[in-house]
């Protein structure tokens, strides 16, 4: 091999590299939030020594796997209430008859939260895309039940408006919080708005335009993410099939948790 094609060859392949470092930074800011505040210590910035999460169904706590995991090495005790078990989603890819996806759903949910540490997982039964039917005042009896017992000193949970996917039983579980919160504060976990008006069709325009803007972020580490999507394994396609990206494109451009303080509820002291 010549001296020249050794050069030629090697010029190609650093332009290569220069180009995919230059897409990768845009790509990244595609899914970036500017001039948010970022956080390093979830209890100096939650004042918090229990953090109770409220979602709708398994997987929905990939969203908030940095916090978690941030939260339980820090020695804070952690509690989710999922709304459903899961049993009319469809399967990325098909790993059980149907009628027993709610079985294994919940499962991948348990095993999921017990990777993450999380301290005790509750799982309220109601049926997967029909939590609107229960009225608001009973969704919110539910979470206060939890409430009084878990007694934590943070919620996390949706924006009741766009619940990060428009999906109505995230929004009823937003609102359910709200409900039940009284004077504990209340933070929604949020999506990236500028990479959900690029990606994800008019739902994810919606939620860009209905989300607030973000309080504070957290710097998240893919792993955990792919790691949730590998446990969910009836899921674990779901990002390639529903965004069109694969999942560890997507985790490799969305590298922020962002989070808001909800105007119903108290924020903790300055």
């Amino acid at each position: 091999m010549t001296r020249l094609v050794v050069n030629t060859i090697s010029a190609v392949l650093a332009a290569l590299l220069v180009l995919t470092l230059a897409a990768l930074v845009a790509g990244r800011m595609m899914f970036a939030e500017p001039d948010v505040t970022q956080i390093r210590s979830v209890r100096s910035a939650l004042e918090a020594d229990r953090i109770l999460f409220v979602f709708a169904h398994p997987d929905d706590e990939i969203l908030v796997t940095e916090m978690i995991s941030r939260a339980v090495a820090e020695g804070i005790e952690v509690t989710t209430v999922t709304a459903t078990r899961g049993e009319a989603g469809t399967q990325y890819p098909p790993v059980v008859d149907q009628a027993w996806l709610g079985v294994v759903r919940e499962a991948e949910l348990r095993r999921h939260g017990f990777a993450l540490g999380v301290t005790r997982q509750i799982v309220l039964g109601l049926p997967d895309g029909g939590v609107p039917d229960t009225p608001d005042a009973e969704l919110a009896d539910m979470v206060r039940a939890v409430i009084d017992d878990v007694r934590p000193d943070v919620i996390v949970g949706f924006h009741p408006a766009s619940g990060i996917s428009m999906h109505p039983d995230h929004r009823a579980m937003g609102r359910a919080a709200i409900g039940a919160a009284g004077d504990i504060p209340l933070l929604y976990v949020l999506g990236p708005r500028p990479g959900f008006r690029r990606f994800g069709g008019e739902a994810q325009r919606q939620v860009a335009a209905l989300q607030p803007e973000p309080d504070f972020a957290i710097g998240a580490d893919p792993r955990l993410k792919l790691r949730a999507w590998n446990i969910h394994q009836s899921q674990t396609r779901y990002i390639q099939g529903t965004a069109g990206l694969p999942a560890w494109l997507l985790y490799s451009l969305w590298r922020q948790e962002y989070y808001a303080w909800s105007e119903e509820a108290v924020a903790p002291r300055e």
